[in-house]
């Protein structure tokens, strides 16, 4: 969340209820403004009929859990795409699923993944974050690195 502030800046961060602690608190501890809705569909963190409100023209960011499940659906990365919200996708526990055949965490602007000892796969701690934003990737480098930059720019 300290990459997303920094590459798009401060807002409103959408999140579902049906989410890890984790997940909200990188909203809260990062200075964004935290919008939930209530999850009605048993199998998703997502509803298009009651989040649609939620779509407010001030909402800057769109953050999903999927809690082993594919909680996307057209209608949502429609309405996503018509506001220019980007999407970020926590995969967590759903490696390797996917919707209309593309894997999850491929959809959006950036996507997590886990690698938690309670997860499909696991190295005890860790995880690993994908975009397709060459400069949110660099970001992402420096703040591994601890800001040294020099390290995180592979030119160098």
């Amino acid at each position: 969340m300290a990459a997303i502030r920094e590459r798009f800046g401060g807002g409103e961060i959408i999140v579902p209820t049906l989410t890890w602690i984790s997940d909200v608190a990188s909203v809260l501890q990062n200075g964004f403004d935290l919008c939930s809705w209530t999850s009605i569909r048993a199998r998703s963190a997502w509803t298009p009929s009651k989040s649609s409100r939620r779509f407010q023209k001030d909402a800057r960011r769109f953050l999903t859990h999927i809690l082993g499940y594919n909680a996307l659906d057209d209608y949502l990365l429609a309405e996503l795409k018509k506001r220019d919200i980007p999407l970020i996708e926590d995969v967590c526990e759903s490696h390797g699923a996917t919707f209309k055949g593309q894997k999850l965490g491929s959809f959006g602007f950036a996507s997590n993944f886990s690698f938690y000892y309670a997860h499909h796969m696991s190295t005890i701690e860790g995880g690993m974050v994908c975009t397709n934003d060459p400069d949110f990737y660099e970001m992402l480098r420096m703040f591994r690195s601890h800001a040294w930059c020099a390290k995180a720019n592979p030119t160098c």
